[in-house]
């Protein structure tokens, strides 16, 4: 009279299997996917630039490259920001720093900005550059290297 037959088994342990491959290739292909459409980071930047600044006895901040670089020095700009207020204090390409601010110092003459070259902001030049403003050098739109805070 009882139609219905009550079965204790699950599925065989071959299908199982199978079942637990398929889901695990379907994730994979899934996360592959997924990681591809991620942003690849800033684009300019694939090469940053460590800075470390010093301050002479003349006044004057001499802003050294560590490490990185490779960047034309006619595709990369010097941002001096004031902290505080926010206002620019200069903005000029590299290769075109004007006597009056400062010069670089191209450690090989490759017109590019390489570990060991350096970077004298005159003070007082024709920008004041004081402790607390921010150094930035930007390649397009994204920073390669930053100094948040001139140290005093």
């Amino acid at each position: 009279m009882n139609r219905y037959r009550k079965n204790d088994k699950a599925v065989s342990p071959v299908i199982a299997t199978i079942l637990m491959v398929a889901i695990t290739v379907v994730l994979a292909g899934v996360l592959v996917v997924y990681l591809q459409s991620l942003p690849q980071g800033s684009q300019g930047a694939e090469n940053p630039v460590g800075l470390s600044p010093s301050k002479n006895t003349d006044g004057n901040w001499l802003i050294s490259v560590n490490s990185g670089g490779g960047q034309n020095l006619g595709d990369v700009t010097l941002s001096i920001t004031n902290a505080t207020s926010g206002a620019s204090v200069l903005s000029v390409k590299l290769n075109a720093i004007a006597v009056a601010d400062g010069t670089y110092n191209d450690n090989n003459g490759d017109q590019k900005i390489n570990s060991g070259a350096s970077l004298l902001l005159l003070n007082p030049g024709a920008h004041t550059v004081a402790a607390g403003m921010t150094v930035k050098l930007l390649k397009g739109d994204s920073s390669i290297g930053t100094i948040k805070e001139l140290p005093n």
